[in-house]
């Protein structure tokens, strides 16, 4: 397989600096009501493949005034499966209605053909770390973004197993990708934190170090931030974006922008959802982090 990054259109210019929420319905009023205090809104792509609807109507009119990232979770990157054509054609028409600052989704495994009918698995499986999967996610990558004729970026997951045999750590699989098909990424923060800390490794910190020192850091096109509802320490933690981001989290979030310099930032919130007001309480505290890193880069830059 060659090297397809030449033919993915340049991404989209987004500030560095931006910091945007999660749009889900519960807030729908108060984005109506009041201009977000935010730069950017994401939304979950799939709730919006209607052609008419309440969710399209809002989308619409809120998309006239605030940016929207649109954030897949049910395209099946790292499936052996192809991505179906219809899940491609509605996603493409919801692209060209809203004209996104960003469209992304997750290096997971969802179709598979049973008995010879295409099944959804309805959850964002893991994938082995094979040049196998190497070559079916990059398929599938390369095809969206054919399809859509813009960049996409893919998410790193949580992992909940364990598999026997891996040709590439998580990271170096990321980077390959990258190198193969020209996507963006995005450094999900929490996901990290979660399957060290599900992994039992010595410190979650480091990890997530290492992790990020891994990368391709010119490849990283958004960070997220969120939260899981705290578990006894023999209990499997659970990314369910249910809470506020931990302090564990904000320390990783500063140590990632100062080594790889602010990028845009999301805050996720899907379950046990916060007020409006504290919801944009938690993008201010993104804002406050990357003008720490900034200020510090500026008092070492030479007179």
């Amino acid at each position: 397989m060659g090297n397809r990054q030449d033919n993915v259109p340049a991404k989209p210019e987004l500030a560095s600096s931006t910091v945007g929420v999660g749009l889900r319905p519960d807030h729908y009023q108060d984005v109506l009501e009041h201009t977000p205090s935010v730069d950017f809104l994401e939304v979950h792509s799939e709730n919006f493949f209607a052609e008419a609807g309440i969710a399209v109507d809002v989308l619409k009119e809120v998309s006239a005034s605030t940016p929207i990232s649109l954030h897949g979770t049910s395209a099946g990157l790292g499936s052996v499966e192809a991505i179906p054509d219809d899940y491609l054609k509605r996603l493409k028409r919801l692209v060209d209605r809203v004209d996104p600052i960003l469209v992304s989704d997750h290096l997971c495994f969802t179709w598979a053909r049973i008995g010879g009918r295409l099944f959804h698995g309805g959850d964002l499986l893991p994938v082995p770390y094979t040049e196998d999967s190497l070559r079916h996610a990059a398929n599938n990558i390369d095809r969206m973004q054919q399809a859509l004729g813009r960049q996409i970026a893919v998410e790193n997951v949580c992992a909940y197993i364990e598999f026997d045999h891996n040709d590439f750590d998580e990271a170096a699989f990321l980077n390959e990708i990258v190198a193969r098909t020209g996507c963006g990424l995005i450094l999900d923060i929490n996901n990290v934190m979660v399957n060290a800390r599900n992994a039992r490794v010595g410190d979650p910190a480091d990890f997530v170090d290492d992790y990020v020192a891994s990368l391709d850091h010119s490849a990283i096109a958004e960070i997220h931030l969120a939260g899981s509802t705290p578990v006894d320490r023999e209990e499997l933690l659970i990314d369910d974006h249910a809470c506020p981001v931990p302090e564990a989290g904000w320390n990783a979030y500063g140590r990632v922008l100062r080594k790889i310099g602010p990028r845009p930032t999301l805050i996720e919130w899907d379950n046990n959802l916060p007020s409006w007001r504290e919801l944009q309480g938690e993008a201010i505290k993104a804002r406050k982090a990357q003008r720490r890193v900034l200020s510090r880069e500026r008092s070492h830059e030479p007179v």
